[in-house]
């Protein structure tokens, strides 16, 4: 049920004055138990039903006092025999009357009492209801953060399992391994493809490559491997150039998908240094 509904339909009127029906009446209820726009509407129009019949009742007094008036003075014209036949006929109509009335004022009393129980109850309700979401919440939350710290630990697990892998091949020599010797890019260089080629390694192998540094060298350098595309593949600093002015480094070929690469090696600590760039290309696993 939506506040539109409710205001378009006069629901909590209707709920208040009892004409609502027994299925409209139940959707309404379980709406409000956890709307607290709806609660406070309707708190006052049961506020106003009961000023309601308040000022009714007082002004049902008025116009009684004021016929009591008019029978005392239409009596006082009569003679005392018909005088005494009106109070009788009029007491026997004011004790049919005055019956129900007093029974129906009762039974209002007890009306207003089961509103204000049943009010209540459902404020107990809700919040029992809020503090079970609130609980069910915190849960929720808990339950997600356990699932990413496994996930996390997965992640881990598989990455030192790579790491212990990759170890374990680097302590192991190889051979025909490929070495790439590569000479810096020139600026102004008009070469549409990299005149250096290397043929990717079969299986877990590695890839040499010797760069060669213009003078004067740094101690120390960081070099950045990027696809075609410019994407950072490997970044490595803290590398040391050897007493023939160039770098040595050794790659996965896991690393190496078939493609054009850049490989830009810059001074580190010196950002006003200029970077020397390496370009080659890797061809698929003969």
């Amino acid at each position: 049920m939506k506040h539109l509904d409710i205001e378009d339909n006069q629901v909590i009127d209707r709920y208040v004055l009892g004409s609502l029906p027994p299925d409209e009446a139940a959707e309404f209820e379980e709406h409000y138990l956890s709307c607290q726009q709806c609660l406070d509407q309707l708190a006052l129009a049961e506020s106003m039903q009961r000023g309601f019949k308040r000022a009714a009742g007082q002004d049902v007094a008025r116009i009684a006092a004021t016929r009591q008036l008019a029978l005392v003075a239409w009596l006082s014209r009569l003679s005392r025999s018909r005088q005494a036949a009106a109070l009788l006929l009029t007491l026997l109509v004011v004790a049919v009357v005055a019956l129900p009335g007093g029974l129906a004022l009762r039974r209002l009393g007890q009306v207003d009492r089961e509103l204000a129980e049943t009010r209540r109850a459902l404020e107990q309700e809700k919040e029992r209801s809020a503090a079970s979401s609130r609980g069910t919440a915190d849960v929720e939350k808990l339950r997600s953060e356990l699932d990413a710290n496994r996930r996390e630990l997965a992640q881990e697990q598989q990455a030192r399992a790579q790491a212990v892998q990759q170890l374990a091949q680097a302590q192991t020599p190889q051979a025909n391994v490929p070495i790439l010797f590569l000479d810096a890019v020139r600026s102004g260089s008009s070469q549409e493809a990299p005149p250096f080629q290397l043929r990717r390694p079969s299986g877990n192998g590695w890839a040499v490559f010797g760069l060669q540094l213009d003078p004067p060298l740094a101690p120390s350098y960081q070099a950045t491997l990027r696809d075609s595309r410019g994407k950072v593949i490997w970044r490595g600093p803290g590398l040391r150039p050897d007493e023939r002015e160039s770098l040595s480094l050794s790659l996965p070929g896991s690393l190496l998908e078939p493609g054009d690469y850049t490989l830009t090696v810059e001074a580190a600590g010196s950002p006003a240094a200029s970077a020397s760039r390496f370009s080659f290309r890797v061809l698929p696993p003969g």
